[in-house]
C-alpha cells in the first residue's frame, strides 16, 4: 500500500485528510517540519502533502530541504495551503512542489489529484524500468553478435 505523509500543524485537518485517504493509502501524520523529517527517517513516503504555514519551519523551508535530500528528492510533493496568491503558488513550484492545492479543499478532488500523481509516478518508473531492460537486452545482443562474428 502506498504511503502518504501529511504535514500540517492543524490536528482537525490531518484527521480529515486521513479519513479521505485511509481506505486506499497508508497514512503517516506529522504536525511540524522537524517531526516530518524524523518520520521520513523511519518510513519513506510515496507522496508528501505539505502545509505552508506552520510554526518553526514552514512548508517552503521543508520542501527545499526535502528536495536536497537524496532519499526524498524525487518524492511528489503537494503543497496544501490557505495561501492562494499567484506568487505563493509560484514560490512553491520554484522550490520543487509538484502540485498546489488551496484550502478549503474538496476531499474527492484531493483524492483524485493524489491518485493521478501516484499513477503517473508508477507509470514513469515502469517506463524507466522497461527502457533500462531494453538497453540491457540490446547491449547483450550486440555482444553476442560481436562474439559470433569472430567465428
Amino acid at each position: 500500500m502506498k504511503k502518504i505523509l501529511i504535514v500540517d500543524d492543524q490536528y482537525a485537518l490531518r484527521e480529515l485528510v486521513e479519513l479521505t485517504l485511509e481506505s486506499d493509502y497508508e497514512i503517516i501524520k506529522s504536525e511540524s517540519g522537524q517531526d516530518a523529517l524524523k518520520k521520513i527517517e523511519e518510513k519513506v513516503p510515496d507522496l508528501i502533502l505539505l502545509d505552508i504555514m506552520m510554526p518553526s519551519m514552514d512548508g517552503y523551508q521543508l520542501c527545499q530541504i526535502l528536495r536536497s535530500m537524496e532519499k526524498t528528492k524525487n518524492i511528489p510533493i503537494i503543497m496544501f495551503s490557505a495561501k492562494h496568491q499567484p506568487e505563493d503558488i509560484k514560490k512553491a513550484k520554484d522550490l520543487g512542489a509538484n502540485e498546489y492545492i488551496t484550502k478549503p479543499f474538496e476531499p474527492d478532488k484531493l483524492k483524485k489529484k493524489i491518485d493521478e500523481i501516484l499513477k503517473t509516478d508508477v507509470d514513469q518508473k515502469k517506463e524507466d524500468y522497461e527502457n533500462k531492460n531494453n538497453e540491457t537486452s540490446k547491449t547483450t545482443d550486440n555482444r553476442i553478435n560481436e562474439s559470433l562474428s569472430k567465428f
